[in-house]
């Protein structure tokens, strides 16, 4: 059996001094040991559990400090499905609110997902990117699969119910051409044209489509943030007083001189 990598982004609410205090401790309440931290660094061992269905697993996480904030992107090398399983044993040794869950607790509260327990919904964060946050979250069937439909600020996305799956579908916000909406008596229907095709997901509860669309057209309708122009201003005086230079040393002819000067003022 071929060993499997899978990565997560983590964001934490707290400098990198607090991280690396705390760290260590959630790693021990999951049954895990940490076999390596820097500043930089940290390296987890997960140990073989026959009990808990567990293969062994080495977890190795990329620390980078950003002020009051602390990013952690971890690998997680190991057989069998419960890569993820393994980052949220962790995350649940952290004191309550410093893991940055991406607005997805905020989403799921204004909606009812009871067929989903909370680790479902952690898992969520698992598949996001650093600075994607979640606006909306629905609960319905794509391609005959249940799961959790969520938009961000990227994307709208489909993750099967199941944390060990890795049946995750999105779609692209600049790429969804139109969105429709169908209300019956056993949910709602969205679907979405995106690059030329079709997709739907079924079965939202009600109210939960409306969300989603929200969501998306305020993303795809928000002002896009300016670009800084990377070109160096140029400095006409300065030069102009070069050129005047060149022309009184005889290097720059009178034409050359004024053709020169009348290309900088009409710049």
């Amino acid at each position: 059996m071929a060993t499997i990598s899978r990565t997560v982004q983590w964001t934490l609410l707290t400098n990198v001094n607090e991280t690396l205090a705390i760290l260590p401790p959630a790693v021990e309440q999951a049954q895990f040991a940490v076999t390596s931290l820097t500043p930089t660094e940290i390296a987890v061992d997960v140990p073989r559990s026959l009990r808990n269905n567990q293969w062994a697993a080495k977890i190795h996480g990329t620390i980078t400090a950003e002020a009051d904030k602390t990013h952690i992107e971890w690998r997680v090398d190991g057989l069998g499905n419960k890569h993820y399983k393994h980052l949220i044993k962790i995350s649940e040794g952290l004191p309550e609110g410093l893991l940055d869950d991406h607005g997805i607790q905020e989403a799921a509260s204004k909606v009812a997902l009871r067929i989903f327990g909370r680790k479902e919904i952690a898992h969520l964060a698992n598949v996001l990117d650093r600075n994607e946050t979640v606006n909306a979250i629905g609960v319905g069937r794509f391609e005959n699969k249940a799961g959790i439909a969520a938009a961000t600020n990227h994307r709208l996305l489909f993750l099967e119910k199941s944390i060990g799956s890795e049946d995750l579908t999105s779609f692209s916000l600049g790429a969804i051409q139109a969105i429709d909406l169908k209300k019956a008596l056993g949910g709602e229907t969205l679907t979405i044209n995106h690059s030329g095709t079709k997709a739907s997901i079924t079965t939202l509860g009600h109210g939960q489509g409306d969300s989603l669309i929200r969501a998306i057209r305020a993303t795809q309708n928000a002002p896009k943030p300016e670009q800084a122009s990377t070109a160096p201003a140029v400095d006409v005086i300065g030069q102009l007083e070069r050129l005047a230079e060149l022309h009184a040393k005889g290097i720059l002819t009178d034409a050359e001189f004024q053709a020169q000067k009348e290309r900088l003022l009409s710049s």
